[in-house]
């Protein structure tokens, strides 16, 4: 026995309706259709299920107990209906791969990303996490489409645009020397043990912490780690201190550190890195999108001032 789906609907509406009349044009059918289609699923089954006279239709016996397992039967197709609907769009819809190092491009990260959704409603935006060294890899493997980082010597096939700036801090233990203060000097920092990333250009890792130091000397460096995670993690243990952009004391936040400005050396710069040969339009709207609403220009100059973010 086959019995189809749309019989199973059509007994449901004029099970619902008892009127033939009335199911009929829910149904979008004539009721001479819907009479025959309903005799016909009589006979399959091989017992009446409604009873018909001029002036009334009534469910049977049999009619009564057919009903929840035909109902049934409906909405489980009615799911896999909406389940492939839900499958289909969403492979049709353009993807696009966001990635993060550390905490981005602070504030700027989610502006772009909000925006970029109100252009293209119904972009599907994955976010991940990636490590300090680990961008032109991912890039270049295809399992990322853009990347907030900050800025690296960058092989030919990347392209690096220059989208945020932000004082860098000290990060410290609550029960530091420094703790609580709002600011300071590069200078003053000349007795702490700095933990780094423990891998990456030489020169990038100088530059975050500040090597040579303004008067010649060298910093003094202990433990390695090889995320922020890992770097804020050694801080509050009380292996050293860490040097970080601003946005990290609002990504990162805990109770036992303390932000500290700098204020005497140059900021942190977020670049957005892409594929200089990917032509994705949601790719190119994303560019564009995080273009105007960066507060650097293309040469990486700042064209607005930055809100300062609470460092506490």
């Amino acid at each position: 026995m086959d019995i189809s789906i749309p019989v199973i609907r059509y007994f449901c509406v004029l099970a619902e309706e008892l009127h033939f009349g009335r199911s009929a044009e829910r149904l979008n059918i004539t009721p001479p259709s819907l009479s025959q289609q309903i005799s016909r699923l009589e006979r399959q089954v091989g017992v009446k299920l409604f009873d018909r006279s001029p002036r009334s239709v009534e469910l049977t016996a049999h009619g009564r107990e057919l009903l929840p397992l035909a109902r049934r039967l409906q909405d489980d197709h009615d799911q896999v209906l909406d389940w492939g609907r839900r499958i289909r769009q969403q492979a049709e819809a353009p993807g696009l791969r966001v990635g993060v190092v550390a905490a981005g491009a602070g504030t700027l990260t989610t502006a772009v990303i909000a925006a970029t959704l109100q252009r293209i409603p119904n972009a599907r935006i994955e976010m991940r996490r990636m490590g300090f060294f680990e961008v032109f890899h991912e890039l270049e493997a295809g399992r990322v489409d853009v990347v907030f980082a900050p800025p690296v010597p960058s092989p030919p096939r990347i392209r690096s645009e220059p989208m945020w700036q932000e004082p860098r801090v000290l990060v410290v233990r609550n029960d530091h020397r420094f703790a609580g203060r709002a600011e300071m000097s590069i200078d003053e920092t000349s007795d702490e043990v700095f933990v780094t990333v423990g891998s990456g250009p030489a020169e990038v890792v100088d530059w975050w912490v500040v090597d040579p130091r303004p008067d010649g000397t060298h910093p003094r460096r202990g433990p390695t780690a090889d995320s922020v995670e890992g770097l804020l993690e050694l801080v509050a243990a009380g292996a050293g201190v860490n040097i970080a952009g601003e946005s990290a004391a609002h990504h990162y936040r805990r109770p036992e550190l303390s932000f500290i400005r700098i204020a005497d050396i140059p900021p942190a710069r977020i670049h957005l890195l892409s594929l200089r040969d990917n032509r994705s339009p949601v790719v190119q709207t994303f560019r564009a999108t995080a273009r105007d609403l960066s507060p650097l220009d293309d040469n990486g100059e700042l064209r607005e001032p930055i809100p300062a973010l609470d460092a506490s």
